[in-house]
């Protein structure tokens, strides 16, 4: 395990008890040098959205608890922010965030006309998700997930 990905790990660990009793779930976590110094950039979200004082307030405990552990040797930056309304949807719990939500899905079937399907998501199985379209409900298997996103309507 090359250094950075041991310390995702170690850095994992830390961070999601923190976390969790601050209602955030960790969607995903970097590590790399960055100059001089290792970045840490954790993206955080939990079911109603996130702050920027959820982030400011994690940020700070997040570091705290970095500094206390000594778990990165020499200077480093933490980075705590939120995913972004247009992120894509990856694992089931992303889905299940979603539920309710309008979402565009590209997968992997033949033929190209079919392989776009916007609708709302109706329900989250363990291996599929299914959405209400315009044609009905369709049962998508995760496995055939190219590319999912909320459509963001202003």
């Amino acid at each position: 395990m090359d250094q950075g990905k041991a310390l995702e790990a170690s850095i994992r660990t830390l961070v999601e008890p923190i976390l969790a009793e601050h209602q955030l779930e960790l969607v995903e976590l970097a590590c790399r040098p960055q100059g001089r110094q290792w970045l840490v950039r954790l993206l955080v979200d939990r079911v109603g959205g996130v702050t920027i004082q959820h982030c400011a307030r994690v940020n700070q405990l997040i570091g705290d608890a970095l500094e206390q552990a000594n778990l990165i040797e020499g200077s480093y930056a933490v980075e705590v922010s939120s995913p972004g309304l247009d992120r894509p949807l990856v694992k089931q719990r992303d889905f299940e965030r979603a539920l309710g939500d309008q979402v565009r899905v590209e997968v992997t079937e033949e033929p190209p006309a079919a392989s776009a399907l916007e609708g709302m998501v109706l329900a989250v199985q363990p291996e599929a998700v299914v959405l209400k379209t315009s044609s009905g409900n369709v049962t998508i298997p995760f496995s055939t997930i190219r590319m999912a996103k909320k459509v963001l309507r202003w």
